[in-house]
């Protein structure tokens, strides 16, 4: 295997095993954890926030880490939590225990995917690949595949616990291989070969403000896809499918939308994605026809990866001098909003049904909209005649 295939494969796996696994196993083990231990959704969707605290704690310690030598401990210590805080799920049921362990696997999952990105994408601009970053981000939508498949099985078959163990097991075997490649990379790169971004005059507090709401709004369905298929009458049978299919939509969604963002601009492609997976998201509860329902989870899955990195690339391009504080806010923004989602979801469902919860988050990554094209507005008019985008 050449170098390039090779660090793309170790990325990969170790995306797969952090977001694809590490937080999105819960999907479609949930609603057998509900239906098994009588958990309400208020009480999955605290789950779910607590893993995403966790991750906001792991990406924004992960971001003061600059020196390769902790970067490899770290990422060691993340790889090796993965599977050990997905495994731990399995055992006893206290909801204090399932917290914690969802916590440090949200700590561990930021670390694994904050540092491999920081592996990864210089070694693959040294090898003049730059490009390709977007298959590495791709591996989440395998890990999410994975998920739909071999975890949603091991759930139905044998139950959570069997579901829990299932993705400990996937997990360990993704970080395990990936761990030898990633080892022997560093997180400082010779010249790069892309061309650096021209600075922009978007307003940087309207994309955070856009990120914020897609963080909001996506993570109600990669929380409760699974059970709100589940609980629909003669969809049960398609409910693990659904999430499959957000992942096959995935894999690749990353970098067809930087592609357009290169070649269309950022606002008007960030536009495009909130507006897509908006509809994707309202379809499930507009309709419960399945070619709606399963229609709306590859506009779903085909959006969500392609907006996470299309906006941290152009918050570099709007502050190219303050990267770091940059990014740290826009993950910040988007840390929180993937906090409140599951509960204000998870409440409006036991208070009026998952239609209302669902058109609730399409709505919220739809205000996204006018945020991104106000920004362009203000852009134009500050730069004087230089393009915002």
């Amino acid at each position: 295997m050449g170098p390039t295939p090779r660090v793309l494969a170790g990325g990969m796996l170790a995306c797969a095993a952090a977001i694809g696994l590490g937080r999105f196993a819960f999907t479609p083990i949930l609603p057998v954890m509900l239906a098994e231990f009588g958990l309400s959704a208020q009480q999955g969707g605290w789950l779910a926030a607590a893993n995403n605290l966790g991750y906001l704690i792991g990406a924004i310690s992960a971001g003061w880490v600059g020196d390769d030598r902790i970067r490899h401990r770290l990422l060691a210590i993340g790889l090796a939590g993965l599977p050990l805080s997905l495994g731990l799920m399995a055992f006893g049921h206290s909801e204090i225990l399932w917290a914690g362990w969802r916590l440090l696997s949200g700590i561990a999952s930021a670390w694994v995917f904050v540092f491999a990105a920081a592996l990864v994408l210089p070694r693959l601009a040294e090898l003049g690949h730059a490009r390709l970053s977007g298959l590495h981000f791709g591996g989440v939508g395998f890990g999410i595949i994975v998920a739909g498949l071999m975890v949603g099985w091991a759930a139905a078959r044998f139950g959570a616990p069997g579901g829990w163990a299932m993705a400990a097991l996937a997990a360990g075997g993704m970080t395990v291989t990936a761990w030898p490649i990633l080892r022997d990379l560093h997180g400082h790169a010779a010249a790069s070969p892309s061309p650096s971004l021209p600075p922009s005059t978007f307003p940087f507090i309207l994309l955070a403000l856009a990120y914020f709401c897609e963080g909001l709004g996506y993570i109600v369905t990669g929380t409760f896809l699974v059970v709100v298929v589940k609980a629909t009458p003669g969809l049960s049978g398609v409910a693990n499918l659904s999430w499959v299919l957000v992942g096959l939509a995935a894999w690749p969604s990353a970098l067809a939308w930087s592609w357009l963002a290169e070649r269309k601009g950022y606002v008007r492609a960030l536009i495009l994605a909130h507006l897509t997976q908006a509809a994707g998201m309202a379809l499930p509860a507009l309709s419960d026809h399945p070619a709606m329902v399963l229609g709306g989870a590859v506009l779903y899955g085909g959006t969500f990866m392609g907006i996470v990195g299309m906006a941290l690339a152009f918050g570099r391009k709007i502050a190219p001098g303050h990267v770091t504080r940059g990014m740290g806010l826009l993950t910040a923004a988007f840390g929180i909003g993937q906090i409140i989602g599951p509960v204000v979801a998870a409440w409006m469902a036991a208070w009026g049904g998952w239609s209302g919860a669902l058109l609730m988050a399409a709505g919220v990554v739809l205000t996204g909209v006018p945020l991104l094209a106000a920004g362009a507005v203000i852009g134009r008019r500050a730069g004087i005649g230089r393009p915002a985008v």
